[in-house]
């Protein structure tokens, strides 16, 4: 039997344009990512609560973890169909969102959980959620068949790739800092050929620690999680003050 539909739920549809593919011509990780992060902003925009308008207010939505289990990349030119909803409240600091993505013939191609902080901008200071989020999602909402999150990521203890990066002005977003999807994208950088040909991402668990900006030079670091041959670890460090920027997990395929 199907899920019931979320009470607050949005639908928008994506073509995978030439930009967004890779060599393979299929969509690529950080193209996903944008997708999402889209129909989530177009949505929290139609429910009063979009971007443009809490910065009028002085706030802002900052994403704190996204998790995905991808079932099969699009291709290029081919459309998929993203449905998006809040799906609760975690305290109360933390605002749940979920994804679905489905192809033309309705099959399941992506699922996700994201976690949002609420900011306030002047003070860079985390706040509680406003009272309306929790009436989004009433009790008995929906919510994807993904298993629970580790309260915490393991850190590698010693990295078998790595690449430096320099933040550009063009990775920044409304907030004025990277955009989540350009960790994701360095997260991926510094693994070598050998590892990306046959294989692809399955899983990724993400969680965004800090903001990096423009000028700043970082690190990506990857190397095999010792308790899964499949999975890989990632970490992302500013060189000036060895801060860590995001933490990852992937698995592939």
């Amino acid at each position: 039997m199907d899920s019931p539909i979320p009470l607050h739920v949005h639908d928008e549809s994506f073509c995978v344009r030439a930009y967004e593919s890779g060599v393979n011509n299929q969509v690529t990780l950080p193209a996903l990512c944008n997708f999402l992060q889209e129909a989530a902003g177009n949505h929290a925009r139609v429910l009063g609560l979009g971007i443009h308008e809490l910065q009028d207010a002085g706030f802002t939505w900052m994403l704190a973890r996204l998790r995905l289990e991808i079932r099969r990349y699009a291709a290029w030119r081919e459309t998929v169909h993203l449905r998006t909803w809040p799906a609760g409240v975690r305290g109360r600091l933390t605002a749940l969102r979920d994804f679905r993505m489905t192809d033309a013939a309705g099959e399941t191609v992506l699922l996700g959980v994201s976690e949002w902080l609420y900011v306030e901008v002047p003070a860079q200071r985390i706040v509680r959620l406003p009272q309306a989020f929790a009436a989004l999602a009433p009790a008995g909402t929906p919510q994807v068949p993904l298993p629970e999150a580790p309260a915490k990521l393991p850190d590698i203890p010693a990295p078998e790739w790595s690449a430096a990066i320099t933040v550009r002005h063009s990775d920044h977003d409304f907030n004025n800092h990277v955009n989540n999807a350009h960790y994701v994208a360095w997260a991926l950088e510094c693994l070598p050929d050998t590892w990306r040909e046959a294989r692809r991402v399955r899983e990724l668990d993400i969680v965004f620690r800090a903001a990096a900006r423009w000028g700043d030079m970082v690190t990506a670091e990857a190397a095999r999680d010792a308790g899964d041959s499949g999975a890989l670890l990632h970490r992302i460090r500013r060189d000036a003050d060895g801060a860590l920027l995001a933490q990852a997990r992937t698995i592939w395929n």
